[in-house]
């Protein structure tokens, strides 16, 4: 994933700053596959806002419910849009500085709650399937989950907005998506062991049957876990994160919207770009308030095509055409190729899942 990210950032150096992923699929894709290329990008963004809506809302009502407090979950869908929304329709570096900030308190609350989690994991719920439960082998399930953790890495909306925030510093922005994937890695990593070591494997069957969504999932730890402290920083950790998702998507979004259709970056512009980027998530999150899991299943197999496979196209294509340029990812061919091969195996993946071919904890 860190490597289908990088080969966009070595096709638009070629272009420079300002240029978006529909210039540089527009130059170096043949016209069909231009076309699916952005269909697909603009699905996963469109589709991860309102996944991140619809978390949001979900996990903020849950932490009113615990306060006493009774908020309509659509209304908490309208103010979490308008007031993160507006933050990337005043300026680009405000909402970039407003995602630091929610990441420095994620990180705060992360310690906080995840350094009591630790103490109490039961190994055996990581390691071991229920006494009596049909499904022994946990290896089946990896499958499943491919489609779920290309979404989780999925910055690639982000490349060219880094480019052209560093002022097209390659190495900036190579350090940039280093330092992220691999923080993201830990977290994720830190997150399941936290997390399913303290849940009852048969729990999640309660969660799933709730609609999977985060309120689900907090409730479930808020009746495991013993101390009242470690959950609660667990629930505003939870809130953080979605606002950081949120918003990092929503400005790769944002800033594509803005230059694929040219509008002037100024205040009227930039309203015509909030409103395409965030009324069609926001109406979907009204009509469909928990769909989240599902969302991001779909986001995985359309982000395989647009941010792995084309990529990687791409990048062979901008090596032909720019046989001496400077920046040039690692690797050669057969890096490309592999990449090329995972996004195919993503994509197999979801199909199989969608066909009832992969095994699924029911």
């Amino acid at each position: 994933m860190f490597h289908s990210g990088i080969y966009i950032l070595e096709c638009i150096s070629k272009y420079g700053a300002g240029t978006n992923y529909f210039y540089i699929s527009k130059e170096l894709l043949p016209k069909w596959a231009c076309y699916i290329a952005n269909a697909a990008l603009i699905f996963v963004l469109y589709i991860l806002i309102y996944a991140y809506i619809s978390a949001a809302g979900s996990v903020i009502k849950e932490a009113a419910a615990i306060y006493g407090f009774e908020i309509n979950l659509r209304l908490i869908f309208v103010v979490f849009t308008i007031l993160l929304g507006a933050s990337i329709w005043w300026s680009g570096i405000a909402a970039s500085r407003l995602t630091s900030l929610f990441l420095f308190i994620k990180i705060i609350l992360f310690i906080l709650a995840f350094s009591g989690l630790f103490l109490i994991v039961k190994t055996d719920l990581l390691l071991k399937s229920p006494v009596g439960d049909s499904q022994l082998s946990l290896l089946p399930f990896v499958f499943i989950i491919i489609p779920y953790a290309i979404t989780s890495f999925g910055y690639h909306g982000n490349v060219c907005s880094l480019y052209k925030l560093y002022h097209e510093n390659e190495r900036k922005v190579v350090k940039s998506c280093v330092i992220g994937c691999v923080l993201a890695l830990i977290l994720y990593f830190l997150w399941i062991l936290g997390t399913m070591g303290n849940l009852p494997r048969t729990e999640f069957l309660t969660i799933i049957n709730k609609g999977g969504n985060l309120d689900a999932f907090i409730e479930s730890l808020y009746a495991v876990l013993s101390s009242p402290h470690i959950a609660t920083f667990l629930l505003w950790f939870s809130i953080s994160a979605v606002f950081c998702s949120f918003l990092g998507v929503a400005i790769g979004l944002f800033d594509y919207i803005l230059a694929s259709l040219s509008f002037k970056d100024n205040s009227s512009g930039r309203m015509k770009a909030a409103l395409l980027c965030f009324i069609p998530p926001l109406v979907l999150c009204m009509l469909f308030p928990n769909g989240f899991l599902i969302a991001i299943a779909y986001a995985g197999m359309a982000a395989c095509i647009w941010a792995i496979i084309c990529p990687a196209v791409m990048a062979l294509k901008v090596r032909e055409r720019f046989p001496n340029a400077k920046f040039k990812v690692w690797g050669g061919k057969g890096l490309i190729y592999a990449v090329i091969a995972f996004g195919v195996v993503g994509i197999i993946c979801q199909l199989l899942a969608q066909f009832n071919v992969l095994p699924i904890y029911r």
